[in-house]
Parts: C-alpha cells; structure tokens; sequence
C-alpha cells in the first residue's frame, strides 16, 4: 500500500510512495532491485527508485534549472530526439522546460562533462556551451545547432566528436601522411578535398599533407571508416618504407620482373598475339607488351609497372600484389579473375569527358547498365553521371568471333531508326546503356554476349577438376547446364567426365547443374 501521495516538481501527476516487498522496474536505472521507497505515478506508469530520482530532485541540471520527467513519445510541438545524442526520445525521458531541451535516460545519468582539460591538440580548456545554438566548428568547419565546446581564450567553437580528431594519420587516397590543422589557410587556388572532391573552406579546420602543398582532405571525410584504418600515428616515426620496385631493368628493352623470375621479358610497342595478358587476363589489341624471350609468357606493359604495394581507394589497409594463380571474386565489380586488375583516381574513361572519382556519395544509378550501385566512381561536374565498378574495367577495345574488326564500347549512338539488335542473341540492344560495336561494319553486340563469365579467367586450369576454354571450335558445344549451344568466348569443361564431356556456358549453369 502506498506510505503517501506527493506533488513533486520532477513531474506534473501526483506521485505515491510505496515500500513494499514488491519488485519494481525503475525507470531510470532500469533494474528491478529493491532500493527500500518508490515514487509511482497512477497516471503514466512512472516508477523509480527514491534514491535514483533524489539528484535530479534536489540539484538543477548542468542549465542551472530543474528538470521534469515524462514517459511515452514527445509532443509533436516538441524536439523528438535527444538533445545530446540526437538519440530519438522513448519511454522516459527529462525535460528543461525553460530552455526547451530533452535528453534520454543516459544522457541524463551521463551527460557530456561540462569543462575539458587538455584536449587533444588544443593548448586551452574547453567549456560546454548547452544551448541550441548554430555555429560552425572550427576543427571540420560543418555547421552544428547545439552543444559546442567553447574555448573562452581564443573563441573557437568544436563538436564535440572533433575534440579527440586524431592529430596525424595515413588514408588510403594518398602515399604520404596527412595532419590535422585548425586552420588551412588560404592558398593560391581553392582547397578541394581529396576524397569528397568538394572545395574546402580554408578558415577552417582540415587535414593537410606537408609534402604536397595543394593537398587537403576535410576533417570527416579523412577520418571515414572507408578512408582511415583507424590508427593514431602522432610521435610514431614517419621512417620511409623501402619501395620493392616490380622488375630489375637488364637494358634499355630488358627486364626480369617478379612474377617471372627465371627469365628475360623483352619490349614489344605494338602486341599482335591471340594470347592475353598473364596479369590482367585482357587481350592486348596493338598495345606494348613485355614478352618473355623463352616462353609464352606475356604482360601488358602497364601490368608490368604495377607496383607491389599499393594504397588503394576500396580499401583502409595498403594491398600487396599476388601472382598466385588462384581463382577469386573481386569485391568491387563482382567478376571472376585469375589475374589482377586496379582501378586509380583521377579514372579517365573513354565515354565520358571529364575524370571519375570514388567519392562515396552512397547510392546512385549507373549511368552505363542502369542499375543502382553503392559508392560508385562518379563526375564532380556532371553530377548525375556515375559508374559501377563493373562498368568502370569493361574493356575498350575486343575480338569476337562474329566481326573481323576490333569492337569497340560505345553508349547513346544508335543507327537511323534507333534501334539496335545483338548479333549474338538478335535481342534488342538499349542505345542507352553499353555495348560493343563496329565502326566500320556497323554490328552491335550486347556486353554479357561479348564477354560471358569466364572472359577474365586465363585458358587452363581453374580449380580442381574444372578448365577454361576458348570457344573457337568448329561447333560450339551444347552447355550441361542450360542445354542451348554456348555462345560465348570463352566457356568452362568439367575435365573429371570423359564420357558425356560436361560444357558450360556461365557461371549459373555450373552452379546448378
């Protein structure tokens, strides 16, 4: 039975004190223990401990006022959400009345110290300003509308996530450390940020890079989860990393380069050959190569330059070039290789006129198949042209058995009528979207139709009991799979049957079958 009934300022229903040998669920400190008296309210279900809401009932908040309990969602002419997490507001949760603020349980058992002493790279203290109060911060320059921390010596205003930035640290867009300034300053053009590609106020804060003087990244954009790997290195030393240069130059056309150590590859500046590339698996269509003066090893030259250790924009952690043949799925476009491929900013593509960058934007339409795609590559002038990983390493330039010609990726052009159809699979073609076609016969082939499944897996060997072959045949076989005459490049044969020969097509059909 309750002790006695209570008007208390903490709340705006009467509230009643019980003591007995009940177990109530407390609302602030949310157990269930028996803490000797309760406060209940009839009319809201409001329960807690005496012991827990006595702080809060005897000394005014960090706003110098007291404040007032509520359960259930906020009015709607309130804030919905929690004036210091951004949280949204449920269950229980207090309220200042005079400065019309709110905040959660935890905030509230918790809330933000009201002084910081030696932050982390600020020479001052820094006082909580808890108002709703617009400002810009001075370490990210994004604009804020409430809680800044004020340092009362030299009127900066922080976030407060941005007091601990870290001071010095490595990003997976640039070779060279980068550290964070309060103040860029102004240079001889404008500040664009090396990730987001978007112009940097130079009032503000950033992170710099002190070898290269144009180069600056924005304080939230160089601490992304996608960017940073997470490592604070302030008094760690900077010692150069030994570079292990790909190939040993023999002479001015000689080289011996790592993955093929035994012997000598020598220039060739226009590659005619039906074999691809042993690195990227592409054919080479006139472009220089490195041919080995033994075998029939062959690399691109660019393939040959790659280097052995990389920064790169998919990842947080530097990558390190395998040659192993072993047959894996990239992460970013999704394609099956047994080779290596890499994609760098600025990326220049052929039918777009200005360069493409990975400026994690979130999700847009491929502007070349059309589909929605995570984080693409996209235009920082055009703003609505994007492109899938996938799209972005099509090949520009291939054979296909169908012309004499070279075929080349084209998009937007179609013949009189508009209408194009595949000479492969006679569907119509979407002039909108990629494909390949002749410029001197005029054919038109669907990119799937060109390049099939296996086209950046080398001919051999794929995996056990599993080859890739050329589908140059006289006949093309008929796929185990789907039972339809293979019709692309390059098809897959399962070498653990003599009798029937298993062929297939795709990737689904070898899957299913």
């Amino acid at each position: 039975m309750p002790k006695s009934k209570h008007m208390l300022p903490f709340h705006d229903h009467p509230l009643y004190i019980f003591d007995d040998d009940q177990s109530w669920l407390c609302y602030i400190c949310s157990t269930n223990e028996k803490r000797g008296l309760v406060y209940i309210c009839m009319e809201c279900e409001l329960v807690t401990h005496k012991e827990c809401v006595e702080p809060f009932l005897n000394n005014p908040f960090q706003c110098n006022h007291f404040l007032k309990f509520f359960t259930g969602s906020p009015f709607k002419s309130e804030n919905q959400h929690c004036h210091f997490c951004r949280k949204n507001l449920s269950s229980l949760y207090a309220r200042c009345t005079i400065c019309n603020t709110s905040m959660d349980v935890d905030c509230l058992k918790n809330p933000p110290p009201l002084t910081i002493f030696q932050p982390k790279h600020h020479e001052h203290s820094l006082t909580l300003l808890s108002r709703l109060v617009t400002f810009t911060c001075n370490a990210c320059g994004l604009e804020g509308d409430r809680n800044p921390y004020v340092c009362l010596a030299c009127n900066m205003m922080l976030h407060k996530d941005c007091i601990d930035l870290p001071r010095v640290i490595s990003i997976n867009r640039h070779d060279h450390r980068i550290s964070h300034t309060f103040h860029l300053g102004q240079g001889e053009r404008d500040w664009e940020c090396g990730v987001c590609r978007k112009t940097i106020d130079w009032v503000y804060g950033a992170y710099k890079c002190s070898r290269c003087p144009h180069y600056a990244v924005h304080s939230k954009c160089a601490t992304r989860n996608e960017v940073w790997d997470g490592i604070e290195l302030e008094d760690v030393p900077d010692e150069e990393e030994e570079i292990e240069d790909p190939y040993k130059v023999v002479n001015e056309k000689d080289i011996i380069h790592f993955s093929h150590e035994n012997h000598i590859l020598r220039l060739d500046e226009s590659c005619v050959t039906d074999k691809r590339c042993e690195g990227c698996v592409l054919p080479f269509n006139g472009d220089p190569c490195y041919r080995c003066v033994e075998c029939d090893f062959i690399l691109h030259k660019t393939c040959a330059s790659l280097p052995r250790k990389k920064r790169h924009l998919l990842h947080n952690h530097k990558l390190t070039l395998l040659v192993d043949e072993v047959t894996f799925q990239c992460r970013a476009c999704k394609i099956n290789s047994n080779g290596f491929s890499s994609v760098s900013e600025p990326f220049c593509h052929d039918l777009h006129p200005h360069p493409l960058y990975w400026t994690l934007e979130g999700s847009k339409e491929c502007h070349a198949c059309d589909t929605e795609t995570k984080n693409p590559l996209c235009c920082t002038v055009c703003d609505d042209y994007a492109l899938c990983m996938r799209c972005t390493t099509l090949p520009r330039k291939v054979k296909h058995r169908c012309d004499d010609h070279l075929l080349s990726l084209s998009q937007g052009v179609g013949n009189a009528s508009g209408d194009l159809w595949c000479d492969v699979c006679e569907c119509k073609v979407i002039a909108s979207e990629c494909y390949y076609t002749c410029q001197e016969c005029g054919v038109s082939l669907d990119i799937d139709c060109v390049l099939g499944d296996f086209y950046y897996l080398k001919v051999g060997l794929i995996g056990p009991g599993l080859e890739v072959l050329a589908n140059n045949g006289v006949t093309r076989p008929l796929c185990s799979g789907c039972e339809v005459r293979c019709k692309f490049p390059f098809l897959a044969r399962d070498t653990t049957t003599q009798e029937p020969v298993c062929y297939f097509c795709n990737i689904n059909c070898l899957h299913y079958h």
